[in-house]
């Protein structure tokens, strides 16, 4: 007897199953799917015990005729796909042809189905149990499709013996509906679950409606649309303003070409979108559709279709960033995180020359250590007037910042304002000025022109072994921050130059924090990521600190200047700079109303 035996085809499609269906909701995405790519219009989803008894799934799509019906139960057939051609382009959900068949070799099935056409038309009905068809009859139906799916896994105790709890299996159920309906806005959906209405959603019904009810009514509140195209690659759909977060990522819903997928790279690639905007460890909520054309993502790379594998896939990362980021600088999300704030479009960037009249009167912080006296900070800088040196008087700027009456400091931490209507404003002096630095650095960063002051006498500072290795290893990354730096012998490093907003920093605290996150970058991180925690640490040791008095010039400079800033209601770190108590609600703690 040779070792080697060919399994029978029972046993394959049993096989085939653990790989398509892991639980009732794996059945409930397979045949969703396939009613899709029917053509179907309504699809009626009922459930009993989590799925695990009973599984049905009617639409009014194709249907098919006597002898497809019977065709659609063997392992891998299928109308979809021809030839080898067609695998490198597919444009429809299914297209193995394994899942109705490793279904049927696990439960109790049931398809009724009628193509329909001119004149009364019968349907077939097939009943297959644990793979091996038991009947076949001619039925009444109307054109579509109805599968029911009885007792899964009775076949096979062990599969059925890890299975959850049936409001567990329903959830899961649920939220496999739930994605479809969020690809497929032209389509009816209804779920049913012990004979309870779970989901309901009309064809036709608004991205953001369905969005609410995946995401939740709180996350429905800060909603922002994007829509943009870089190169082939469109990216579309609803993401959160950064005044809201969740503490995972469970409220992402990423779409490839209308299928729902988890991918790593374009999860990142939102994260990354929101870098300085969220708190560390949040992440956004999102239902996001990446389009591109079929043939530059391979869907064929997972037995249940949930991973992709792209063509380029760095150009997806990149329509990703760009698009989201583009999408949140322009959208006007402040309202959100400051309740009551009127309602205005987005403020348009600050030409040039009035970032430099706007920045002018800010606080000088003095010329950098080693300077040559009277020394002049670069143009750009946010450099304060000193303390009793009236600033030239500027127009107000036009958005919300620059409307602020600006009160006094409080605790000599925070700028206290009178908003519309006279609500009270109070602002983070660190968090605002230090939110105006990083997008200064960033912007000059990304201009390739970052604005570097040479040193007349060059600082030395030393660090530990291990950031002087990695400090030593990225001098060229370093440099293109602004800040020149050289090898001085042994752990220690000379400081010939930086930009001028960094004045009166503390440069051996700066370099040694700057020396440990490049430790992390030779670790693997991603490059763009580190680079922008780098800036943040720089504007974060330029900007005004906590616990320091601010003339009323300076803060009139600091709120002015703000109003040209993208993700001006956050620092680059996350945190929220700015808190808006409405006149209304401060009458009533002093009960005046």
């Amino acid at each position: 007897m040779p070792r080697i035996q060919v399994l029978p085809p029972g046993l394959v499609n049993q096989i085939a199953a653990g790989e398509v269906v892991e639980r009732p909701a794996s059945v409930v995405k397979e045949l969703l799917e396939n009613a899709l790519d029917a053509g179907a219009r309504s699809v009626q989803v009922d459930l009993e015990e989590g799925g695990l008894s009973l599984v049905r799934v009617a639409d009014d799509g194709g249907g098919m005729g006597p002898e497809d019906a019977a065709l659609c139960l063997e392992r891998h057939a299928t109308s979809k796909l021809r030839d080898a051609a067609g695998l490198a382009a597919i444009a429809t959900m299914g297209f193995r042809g394994e899942a109705l068949p490793a279904i049927a070799s696990v439960s109790r099935l049931r398809l009724d189905t009628c193509a329909g056409g001119e004149g009364p038309v019968p349907g077939t009905r097939m009943v297959v149990e644990g793979g091996r068809v038991v009947e076949r009859v001619e039925v009444a139906r109307a054109r579509g499709t109805t599968v029911e799916v009885r007792d899964l896994f009775f076949n096979t105790p062990a599969r059925r013996k890890f299975m959850r709890a049936a409001a567990t299996e329903a959830g899961h159920a649920s939220e496999a509906v739930l994605r479809l309906a969020l690809s497929r806005g032209d389509v009816a959906f209804t779920l049913r679950s012990a004979g309870r209405a779970v989901l309901s959603s009309a064809a036709g019904a608004a991205l953001r409606d369905r969005a609410g009810t995946a995401l939740g009514r709180e996350a429905s509140r800060h909603l922002v649309e994007v829509d943009g195209t870089r190169g082939e690659v469109r990216v579309r759909g609803l993401v959160s303003s950064p005044d809201h977060s969740e503490a995972t990522s469970r409220a992402v819903y990423l779409f490839v070409n209308g299928r729902y997928v988890r991918d790593r790279g374009a999860a990142h690639a939102l994260l990354r979108a929101f870098a300085g905007s969220l708190p560390t460890g949040r992440h956004p909520a999102a239902v996001l559709f990446i389009d591109l054309p079929p043939g530059r993502v391979d869907v064929n790379v997972h037995p249940q279709k949930l991973e992709v594998r792209f063509a380029d896939a760095r150009s997806v990362y990149d329509a990703v960033v760009h698009v989201v980021s583009d999408a949140l600088r322009t959208a006007p999300w402040l309202r959100h995180a400051a309740a009551g704030v009127a309602e205005r479009g987005p403020p348009a960037p600050l030409a040039a020359e009035d970032v430099a009249g706007v920045l002018a009167q800010a606080r000088a912080l003095g010329p950098a250590p080693g300077a040559p006296p009277g020394s002049e900070p670069g143009p750009g800088v946010m450099a304060f007037p000193r303390a009793g040196v009236a600033a030239p008087e500027v127009p107000p700027a036009s958005g919300y910042f620059g409307s602020l009456r600006y009160v006094g400091q409080h605790a000599r931490t925070y700028l206290i304002c009178e908003g519309p209507g006279g609500s009270l404003v109070v602002l983070d002096q660190h968090a605002s000025h230090e939110r105006l630095q990083f997008h200064r650095l960033r912007r000059g960063f990304d201009a390739r022109q970052p604005p570097l002051q040479p040193f007349l006498i060059p600082q030395v500072v030393s660090l530990p072994p291990g950031p002087a290795r990695a400090l030593e290893a990225h001098l060229n990354e370093v440099a293109r921050l602004g800040i020149s730096v050289e090898p001085f012998g042994g752990e220690s490093f000379a400081v010939k130059g930086a930009p001028a907003a960094l004045g009166g920093a503390d440069l051996g605290t700066l370099l040694s924090d700057l020396a440990q996150q490049l430790e992390q970058l030779e670790r693997g991180s991603a490059v763009d990521e580190a680079l922008d925690d780098l800036l943040a640490t720089m504007a974060c040791h330029s900007a005004v600190r906590a616990n320091e008095e601010m003339t009323t010039e300076e803060a009139r400079a600091l709120l002015d200047a703000l109003d040209g800033v993208d993700f001006k209601a956050r620092c680059p770190h996350g945190r929220p700079i700015v808190f808006e108590l409405p006149l209304a609600d401060l009458e009533r703690r002093v009960g005046r109303r």
